[in-house]
């Protein structure tokens, strides 16, 4: 921030405050003249009710025995001039607040008319007569005089209260008001962040011209260059699957998705047992109840067989029933004369709608590239629309080779 713009701040600062001050001044002024009000008021009402008690007095020895009327007279009025003087002079006061004793200056006026009459009976010797005023008439104008007088002092006290606090209240606005722009400006006047000193464009030429000078001036030194390591030759890791399985895989789904023949499925499920390195395969088809399971094609096994084999209830004990049920894939490990087995669910849309079921080479175990492979085939097939023919059931047992057939 320039210079001059701090010299203006601190004059506009200092001149705030001479008018802050000034307005202070003239509060505290007028609160010592409000104080001064009160004090006088308060003097002038009780000089006055002073007063009023010495005229009830006096008034009293009017009616006396042995008490000289003359000098209890005389005293009489110069009692009721000094209680007006000092009801005039609190009327001034009230006058400042807006109020005033009018009627009690009316009541001094009854209650001088008042004593003359009780003075006049009590001259004629007509002492009841005096008494009566005295004790009456005159009571009462005593009584709401000092009434009066009383209410206008608590007025003038209660108007100085109240004229104090809200003089006190501005004084400290007017000091926090100067504490407040006395910070700002002192805040205004703090120096921020130097500004960054302006970089020469081609200064960066001079220093990397230097170092180039200084890495020409250093000696070479001969150092043995570093082995280079090379890595050892990574070993070809042999998929699970054949590439030639997956490529025939291929052909075979893309096949069966263009099948309009059924009677060529055969032909298809030669490649499929192939692929599978299975001996038969066999595609069961569900009935449109889902109780029971009938052969829609076959590879490897012998058309007699599977005839006799005829349809598989859902219940039946064997792979291909479990198969069914569980929605899910089957396998049966070789064992002794007996060779491994897979069957896999057929699934669509509404649940399962068949099995593919199939009986592998002697020495070839159902592992998981196998029932991977297979999974395929059945999800394939089952896009197929099979027609469901259902055969009947065979008289004799399922032995032997047909045992076999039925998974």
């Amino acid at each position: 921030m320039r210079k001059s713009v701090r010299i203006g701040l601190v004059v506009f600062g200092l001149l705030v405050t001479a008018g802050l001050g000034y307005r202070a001044l003239q509060d505290e002024q007028a609160l010592e003249s409000a104080q001064l009000n009160r004090a006088a008021a308060d003097r002038f009402a009780e000089e006055a009710l002073s007063a009023l008690a010495d005229l009830k007095a006096t008034l009293h020895a009017y009616v006396a025995p042995g008490q000289g009327l003359p000098f209890w007279a005389a005293r009489s009025a110069t009692l009721l001039d000094a209680i007006r003087v000092r009801l005039l002079a609190l009327d001034a006061a009230l006058a400042a607040i807006g109020g005033s004793v009018a009627d009690s200056l009316d009541g001094i006026d009854q209650l001088t008319a008042a004593e003359k009459r009780a003075r006049t009976y009590a001259d004629r010797g007509e002492p009841l007569l005096a008494g009566d005023v005295i004790f009456t008439e005159v009571r009462d104008l005593l009584i709401a005089a000092a009434g009066q007088v009383t209410g206008a002092r608590n007025t003038v006290r209660r108007d100085h209260d109240q004229r104090a606090a809200g003089l006190r209240r501005e004084q400290a606005g007017l000091a926090l008001g100067a504490i407040a722009l006395w910070l700002i400006i002192a805040l205004a006047m703090v120096p921020g962040a130097a500004p960054a000193a302006a970089v020469d464009p081609t200064q960066w030429r001079h220093e990397l011209a230097g170092r180039l000078k200084k890495s020409e001036d250093l000696p070479l030194k001969d150092e043995p260059a570093a082995p280079v390591a090379h890595a050892a030759p990574v070993a070809p890791v042999a998929p699970a699957v054949p590439v030639t399985a997956l490529r025939d895989v291929g052909e075979i789904c893309a096949d069966l998705s263009a099948l309009s023949d059924f009677g060529a499925l055969t032909g298809t499920l030669a490649r499929v047992a192939d692929v599978l390195g299975a001996s038969g395969v066999i595609v069961w088809v569900a009935s449109n109840d889902g109780s029971k399971l009938s052969p829609v094609a076959t590879y490897g096994f012998d058309p007699r067989m599977v005839a006799r084999i005829g349809t598989i209830a859902r219940e039946s004990a064997n792979l291909t029933a479990a198969a069914f049920r569980e929605n899910s894939a089957r396998v049966s490990p070789a064992g002794g004369s007996t060779p491994s087995a897979l069957a896999i669910s057929m699934c669509g849309p509404t649940g399962p709608l068949g099995v593919l079921s199939a009986e592998l080479r002697a020495g070839q175990n159902a592992d998981e590239a196998c029932v991977a492979l297979a999974t395929i085939f059945a999800a394939q097939l089952a896009t197929l629309a099979f027609p469901v023919s259902v055969a009947p059931a065979a008289d004799a047992p399922i032995e032997g080779d047909a045992r076999r057939a039925a998974l």
